[in-house]
């Protein structure tokens, strides 16, 4: 992640240019970015390769405080950039509010806060707390960089110290394979493994940055506190004796307070509106940093979560997410801060035990062109889902409803026949060949029922039945001797296209005749008022998967239509109840698999359901 502004890399190039240019070679060598990129202020580099830039020049100049020297060389050496960004920032406490929150813009893509301790008619007290990594050579440029306020305002000498400069006493690092923590009392242990108690490797002698191994180890926030005199107080002192110029002064100075006071009054209050908004919202609203790491949720998300705002804030995001979607989850997490990114669902684990299954929208949080975190607001969709499942396992025994209808409907007529039969031979005087005909047809008959009854116990076995190796060749034959007899009837064509090289597919062949009979039933319907009535059932193979189409010369479907047909209940036709093509969707996605729809209007539809060849599993 680049995280520096290359702003802050052009003040060391300027500073070796103009004292020892011999040690630009030495200084960039090694370095994945060339001089150019280093000097051009809308680049940025990571910490790691700024913190190696440190390293080396404390090295090359032999001065372990040469990067305070370079914070305070900018007016010299004319660092334009940041002396006038420096400038709008504290010229007076009016910018000193507006400007200071977009400082990382500039610097740093680290989080930098303001406090204002004072403010009188002479002076005031600020500090500036910049949390993220800093080093000592960070430390030290911040302090040279700041103390060139007085060159600017053309005042006393401005008061600089740093007050706090810390390593968290956790795990603080990485590098070259090991992994390095700091406990209470500041010893430095060494591991192979995170969260491994390893070996002293060192003692941390002061609470800021350290070098152990070779290795530099950054603080994780420094506080600098800056005091400076108002520059009216000091041309009113110039010009004592003259009441009208003084009197003006001090009045310019009230004035001055009075709008420090007011800005800050109105910030106070701007802040306790969004907060009381956020609090009361009926959604869940989360803000997560750019690492994923929750900074607040609100009272709506407590509630539902169980959790407690200690339990919460400081935690990452995905120890919240049940374990089956985290995956999922970090990936979207990644593109929530791309353009355009649209909702998702997030599983949350609460704190029962239950699962929380929430509808989401993500918004980056700016900070002037950067994204440094995400505003997630979130609806519970929980019970929704549950009644949704239910509805699913409605359209389930609906759609197999409408196959075991489609079942009886072929053994009714097989009946019929044999019944016929029958009352031929029963009745009818006949010769000993058209009777063994006529047994010959009833065993045709018997043995055409046995394969409809043994479909309707697969289809009702297809939910829980273990997996098979499955030729869709065989049952493709089989779903068609089925459905050709009533097909005639209705001088309907049907017509099959089967790849001879196709491999079978790991399924369960109920499933198979359900996807066949609900398409060859749609497409019976879409034929009847056509001309030249034809369905074409075709399989082939491409790039390990197996593919089923079902090709009418029908009526087609509209534009329009065609966007909700695999939805639950949509159907154009009267008798119908909107659940085989939605069904047919379910069971390819149970196989990792997939179905697709091309239609025509007058030229007629195409199904196309594909099945990986492999175990999906």
């Amino acid at each position: 992640m680049n995280e520096i502004s290359c702003r802050v890399v052009k003040t060391f190039l300027d500073y070796v240019r103009n004292t020892r240019p011999e040690f630009l070679p030495a200084l960039l060598s090694g370095i994945p970015f060339d001089e150019h990129y280093l000097t051009d202020p809308d680049n940025w580099i990571p910490w790691d390769v700024e913190r190696l830039l440190e390293e080396r020049l404390a090295h090359l100049y032999e001065d372990d405080m040469i990067m305070f020297k370079i914070g305070k060389s900018i007016l010299t050496y004319k660092s334009v950039g940041i002396v006038n960004i420096l400038f709008n920032l504290f010229i007076t406490p009016e910018r000193l509010i507006r400007y200071t929150p977009r400082i990382a813009q500039y610097f740093t893509k680290d989080v930098v806060m303001i406090n204002v301790v004072e403010t009188t008619r002479e002076s005031a007290v600020v500090e500036l707390k910049i949390q993220g990594k800093q080093t000592r050579g960070a430390c030290l440029y911040n302090q040279g960089l700041y103390s060139i306020f007085t060159e600017l305002f053309g005042l006393e000498p401005a008061e600089v110290s740093e007050v706090q400069c810390v390593v968290r006493p956790d795990e603080i690092g990485r590098h070259n394979g090991m992994y390095y923590r700091v406990d209470e009392n500041r010893n430095v242990f060494e591991s192979g493994q995170p969260g491994k108690e390893g070996r002293i490797v060192g003692v941390v002698a002061e609470n800021v940055s350290f070098r152990i191994n070779g290795v530099t180890f950054g603080a994780e926030s420094c506080v600098y506190r800056l005091r400076w005199e108002n520059r009216i107080i000091r041309l009113a002192g110039r010009t004592a004796g003259k009441k009208q110029a003084l009197n003006e002064a001090l009045q310019h100075l009230d004035e001055n307070h009075r709008k420090l006071q007011a800005a800050y009054e109105r910030l106070w209050k701007s802040e306790a509106r969004y907060r009381d908004l956020m609090e009361n919202a009926s959604d869940i609203i989360c803000f997560v940093d750019s690492a994923g790491i929750i900074t607040s949720l609100n009272r709506k998300g407590l509630d539902l979560s169980g959790y407690t705002t200690d339990e919460v804030v400081g935690q990452h995001f995905l120890s919240f997410v049940d374990d089956k979607y985290k995956r999922g989850a970090f990936l979207r997490f990644r593109r929530a801060f791309r353009p355009l990114s649209g909702p998702f669902e997030l599983v949350i684990r609460t704190k029962s035990s239950g699962l929380l299954i929430l509808s989401a929208n993500s918004n980056p949080v700016q900070e002037g062109k950067d994204a440094v975190g995400l505003m997630i607001i979130a609806r519970d969709i929980t019970e929704e889902r549950e009644i949704g499942a239910r509805l699913i396992e409605a359209e389930r025994f609906a759609a197999k409803g409408m196959v075991v209808a489609e079942i009886a409907h072929e053994i009714n007529n097989s009946l019929a026949n044999i019944e016929t039969a029958l009352f031929i031979v029963n009745n009818l005087k006949t010769d000993i060949r058209y009777k063994q005909d006529i047994f010959k047809d009833m065993h045709e008959e018997i043995e055409r029922m046995s394969g409809i009854v043994k479909g309707i116990l697969e289809v009702y076995r297809s939910d829980n039945a273990a997996l098979q190796s499955v030729d869709l060749n065989t049952e493709i034959r089989k779903v068609i001797n089925m459905t050709k007899r009533r097909l005639d009837g209705k001088v309907i064509s049907i017509v099959s296209s089967l790849s001879p090289d196709i491999q079978s597919v790991p399924c369960n062949p109920g499933h198979i005749k359900q996807i066949l009979l609900n398409l060859i039933r749609n497409a019976e319907e879409a034929v009847a008022p056509a001309s030249g009535k034809q369905i074409i059932i075709s399989t082939s193979q491409d790039n390990g998967f197996v593919s089923l189409r079902v090709k009418d010369t029908g009526c087609g479907i509209p534009g329009p239509m065609l966007e909700k047909v695999f939805s639950p209940l949509y159907t154009s036709k009267t008798e119908g109840c909107g659940f085989g093509l939605s069904v047919c969707k379910q069971i390819a996605r149970k196989y990792n698999g997939n179905i697709t729809i091309e239609s025509e209007v007058d030229r007629g539809t195409t199904v196309t359901v594909s099945f990986p060849v492999k175990n999906y599993a």
